[in-house]
């Protein structure tokens, strides 16, 4: 059912030679200030943060290599910086299949065989396919809950080093310290991988929230296929 919009109290008379400095009393026209921060939050989607490496969005100066960042659109990546202080909420499986960027398919059932394929072909080079674990995490600098996915060879080490930090039967979840390395191969490649360090400051969150989070992460449809309009394309 819609709601029909409430005009605000007090109306403004008209009034002629207006300057800046005329404007200082006038009546109130604002509704709550939460309400414009509702309106304003993206609620679709989960948004995820993920460690800057190399790639366009580098190259065009939208964030820096080595930093974290959230991607909010091809143009618009909001950076954290090489740190950035989380709490783990949950974790799922997931795998990707990037290989035709219009045609995105991710599963969550490790256990299914399309999973698997994509597992299998992520050892492939330049395959489009990544694989491993999915986090869920409420971001210190931001407040936002975000998805962190270790699905590269070199990140997904380290989920194992994030398990400890997560919520228990007896235990809160514990925030942590992300930062980020720069390592070398043999043949003289470079790349940033993800590094774990505990955090002793506290990070507080909306437990309802939270919990509704918690409950949509964890329970996700069996298989996406996400086609993309071609203005919204991103990797």
């Amino acid at each position: 059912m819609s709601k029909t919009a409430t005009k605000p109290k007090g109306t403004a008379e008209p009034e002629t030679g207006l300057t800046v400095a005329s404007l200082t009393n006038l009546p109130s026209t604002e509704f709550a200030s939460s309400d414009y921060d509702d309106l304003s939050k993206r609620t679709e989607f989960l948004g995820r943060v993920q460690l800057y490496s190399k790639g366009e969005a580098i190259d065009t100066g939208k964030v820096r290599p080595g930093h974290y960042g959230i991607p909010e659109s091809k143009e618009k990546i909001i950076e954290l910086g090489n740190s950035i202080d989380i709490l783990v909420l949950a974790r799922r499986p997931k795998a990707m299949d990037l290989s035709d960027i219009k045609d995105i398919v991710t599963v969550y059932d490790s256990g299914d065989p399309e999973f698997q394929r994509i597992k299998e072909t992520s050892s492939k080079s330049n395959s489009g396919c990544m694989y491993g674990v999915s986090f869920l995490v409420c971001e210190r600098s931001t407040g936002r809950f975000l998805e962190l996915f270790f699905g590269g060879k070199s990140s997904r080490p380290v989920a194992a080093e994030v398990y400890p930090y997560m919520p228990a039967e007896d235990k809160a979840p514990q925030p942590l310290t992300l930062k980020s390395k720069l390592v070398k191969n043999k043949a003289g490649n470079t790349w940033f991988v993800p590094v774990v360090v505990p955090c002793s400051t506290p990070i507080d969150i909306d437990a309802a929230k939270a919990i509704d989070e918690i409950n949509k992460f964890i329970n996700p449809p069996k298989t996406e296929v996400v086609e993309q309009p071609a203005n919204q394309r991103t990797r």
